[in-house]
């Protein structure tokens, strides 16, 4: 009976483990499955379509100014205007403000200070406001116009102020150089007088070709100028009169003319440009009768001068007109 009975339990003690297992394996929590990679074909697949950019409107809505730049750059109107040419040369008051220029210091500094002392003798405060003006707007005395400033304090430069000083005007203000040149023209054609009708028409017609700033002046502004463009050229000399302007014999001393040449020298690649420079015209020296002159000077043993065609061998006293100014003159 033992036997038997032992016999007969095995089977269900063995089958007790199987249900164990059947009941246990359901209740197991079933663990999070984890998120499938991706396959390398999908992978592929994603990288090669194109993902949907998010839009940026921002950028887009900003309003482009392109228009009012363009309204910006459209009037072609030089620099200069016409106060220049109708407040005048100003001869002596250039002098006497560049005789206490202190070139150490900037612009403004002497301006300021030019203001403060009025060392230029200006019978009202309005009048030295406009010189103050006057100098800031046409000069660089640090730079191209250094010369001229050194040229103040010798004796040499304040004898021939006046050349000298043309010659940095006009090179600022092209409106007085191109009447300049118009008016040596008619010098050279045998004209006596020049009125103010014949400027007035020629600045009139200016406006068509290199200077349209004349266009958009009024009638009176025109006279005005015309006006000034006359008293220019009697101040330098060119011309003389108060009612009839007649033309000046004028004559370009050595000094000045060594100063000019120098300059010329500096803004032109050879010296054969250097002689035909048209801006001798501005002191009524065709290139025949510089020639002339730079034979003179080589005769006096002041300049070498050898010219062959176009083949020019020219040495002067100074390599550029500071030095002239600083080395020759004194």
């Amino acid at each position: 009976m033992a036997t038997a009975t032992k016999a007969r339990r095995q089977p269900s003690a063995a089958a007790a483990p199987a249900t164990e297992k059947k009941a246990v394996v359901p209740a197991k929590p079933a663990a999070p499955m984890p998120a499938r990679k991706a396959s390398t074909k999908t992978s592929v697949k994603a990288e090669a379509e194109p993902q949907p950019k998010p839009t940026a409107p921002a950028p887009k809505a900003r309003p482009k100014a392109p228009k009012s730049k363009a309204k910006a750059k459209a009037p072609a109107i030089p620099t200069y205007g016409s106060d220049g040419l109708i407040r005048g040369p100003l001869i002596s008051d250039t002098l006497q403000a560049f005789q206490s220029w202190n070139l150490e210091d900037s612009k403004r500094a002497n301006l300021d200070r030019l203001r403060q002392s009025n060392s230029i003798g200006a019978p009202t405060q309005a009048w030295l406001k406009k010189v103050c003006s006057a100098l800031s707007s046409r000069f660089d005395p640090a730079g191209r116009d250094r010369p001229l400033v050194l040229a103040a304090r010798t004796t040499t430069g304040q004898r021939h102020w006046k050349p000298l000083l043309l010659w940095h005007l006009s090179i600022r203000d092209q409106l007085l150089g191109d009447g300049l040149c118009w008016s040596a023209q008619l010098y050279s054609d045998g004209a006596d007088l020049l009125q103010s009708a014949q400027v007035l028409t020629w600045l009139e017609s200016t406006g068509d070709q290199d200077h349209p700033e004349v266009a958009a002046w009024s009638e009176a502004t025109r006279k005005r100028v015309a006006g000034g463009l006359l008293k220019a050229g009697v101040d330098l000399g060119l011309l003389q009169g108060r009612v009839k302007r007649r033309f000046t014999a004028y004559y370009l001393a050595d000094e000045p003319l060594l100063y000019v040449l120098l300059q010329a020298l500096a803004s032109n690649r050879t010296t054969a440009a250097a002689l035909a420079d048209p801006r001798w015209l501005w002191f009524r020296l065709p290139e025949a009768e510089l020639e002339h002159r730079l034979l003179l000077l080589h005769q006096a043993k002041v300049i070498s001068y050898y010219r062959a065609g176009s083949v020019v061998d020219l040495k002067l006293p100074a390599s550029s007109a500071e030095a002239l100014v600083q080395e020759v003159w004194s």
